[in-house]
């Protein structure tokens, strides 16, 4: 929101204004609203907990979409524009009806983005943890009283709210762990990897899903989880009759696989500041209609209409500068496979090249669309004072925390068992940047150069195991 055009006129041109800088405040402090504490900004380093600004960062080299990305300054642009028109209503009700227009948008473009017109329910929520809490909540006030397992990855391949979220408990602030009103919810985690940090086979992993849910108490549930924090999808086969929860919340996902789901009557949880590197967070969860319809107990509607009616302007905002990266995406989506091929090989090519890197497996290329090829690629970090030993998460945070310092922000660190991982994500603006095979080059000259010595990032961090 570094400028903006007002009505007045020069020699018949539109005149540019700079908002002042008390408006360019309550427009950021609008924005951060709405969410939890993974969103407010650290006045000692001017940044959220994943090194990430509030205002766009152009000079930032970023491959951090796993995680949490910056702006985008058009989408800044959009938001801005989204917030004087919300607060510019002349009234408080008008300024309701502005935001309401807005989120209806949003949530028609979602549809027609996922090919979900006519199929699905979108309830916006301000996180995609949110979204799966929303589901949760959802599921289990379809059959009061009946007790839930919910059968989902382990937490280092979904994030640390998720399961608390899968087990319907507030997963941040004061409340964190405190169950919703009627949720009853047990929950088993499953490893997505062995000890060695390798992916289980699918077969291995489909089976220890079903017998995870024929073994549950009460009603279980299963979390498909559409792209881990490492890219896999898991489990990939579920028989019939078993309800479930789609995990999409990193949107590595197309339009196909969507409507699949929702055919099948399973709810997909999305969102906007992953794959699509809107800002954090922003969430939403699509509900088939089929089961809103079918359902014998009206929790289902109040529970959607509470997200709707939530004091909500900063989620809002949040989705309105995704969406400007979703609409150009969808643009362009004819060429985005290739582009994503292109910068998957240079990026596999430089882990290789680089001796202190190690790179580790993840989803495997299943097809010619996009959606069917590694975006997210994590490596491990070899000891430098013991080649053969790789670093644990604790320390590649270190690691992590000096690259960003660099300028250089990737997917914060992952455990992966004995050691951790650290991870370059290539989202949507990364496909649809001209710049973005240099920026790639930016980034693996400084893990050569940090990697290259033990450095004072590493100099604080206590032996992990080996």
């Amino acid at each position: 929101m570094e400028t903006r055009l007002s009505n007045s006129t020069h020699e018949g041109r539109r005149v540019l204004h700079a908002p002042s800088l008390a408006h360019q405040r309550q427009f950021i402090a609008a924005l951060l609203s709405g969410g939890d504490s993974r969103v407010g900004i650290d006045p000692r380093t001017c940044t959220n907990k994943y090194a990430c600004p509030a205002m766009p960062a152009p000079d930032l080299v970023c491959f951090s979409s796993c995680t949490a990305s910056p702006i985008s300054q058009r989408g800044f642009e959009r938001a801005g524009e989204c917030y004087d028109a919300v607060a510019g209503g002349v009234s408080r009700g008008d300024r309701a009806e502005r935001l309401h227009s807005y989120r209806r948008d949003i949530e028609n473009a979602l549809l027609r983005h996922f090919g979900a017109t006519g199929l699905a329910d979108v309830i916006l929520c301000p996180s995609g943890t949110d979204a799966l809490l929303t589901a949760a909540a959802i599921l289990a006030v379809e059959r009061p009283g009946q007790t839930m397992t919910a059968i989902l990855p382990i937490a280092s391949e979904t994030g640390t709210g998720v399961p608390l979220a899968a087990a319907g408990r507030w997963f941040d602030g004061p409340a964190a762990r405190t169950p919703l009103p009627g949720c009853t919810i047990d929950s088993i985690q499953v490893p997505l990897r062995t000890a060695d940090g390798a992916p289980r086979s699918e077969g291995e992993l489909n089976a220890a899903f079903i017998s995870a849910a024929r073994n549950a108490n009460g009603r279980p549930v299963i979390y498909v989880t559409h792209g881990s924090k490492t890219g896999l999808i898991a489990p990939t086969e579920i028989p019939a009759g078993f309800d479930v929860i789609v995990d999409a919340c990193q949107a590595r996902i197309d339009a196909a696989s969507v409507v699949a789901y929702l055919r099948r009557g399973w709810p997909v949880a999305v969102t906007g500041s992953k794959f699509f590197g809107g800002p954090a967070f922003s969430g939403a969860l699509l509900f088939p209609l089929a089961c809103l319809a079918s359902s014998p107990h009206s929790g289902l509607a109040w529970s959607a209409e509470a997200h709707r009616d939530a004091d909500d302007l900063g989620m809002i905002l949040r989705w309105i500068a995704a969406l400007e990266t979703i609409e150009t995406l969808g643009l362009r989506a004819g060429d985005i496979a290739g582009v994503l091929r292109g910068l998957a090989s240079a990026v596999e090519r430089a882990l290789r090249d680089i001796p202190a890197l190690v790179p580790i497996d993840g989803l495997q290329a299943r097809g010619a669309g996009w959606a069917d090829a590694p975006s997210i690629f994590t490596f491990a970090v070899r000891d430098p004072a013991a080649p053969r030993r790789f670093l644990p998460a604790a320390e590649l945070r270190l690691l992590y925390e000096q690259l960003a310092r660099d300028g250089i922000l990737l997917g914060q660190p992952v455990d992966l068992g004995s050691f951790g991982g650290l991870r370059i994500a290539i989202g949507a603006r990364d496909l649809l940047d001209s710049r973005a095979a240099g920026r790639l080059d930016l980034v693996f000259d400084a893990l050569a150069n940090v990697t290259a010595s033990s450095g004072s990032w590493r100099r604080a961090a206590t032996p992990g195991r080996s």
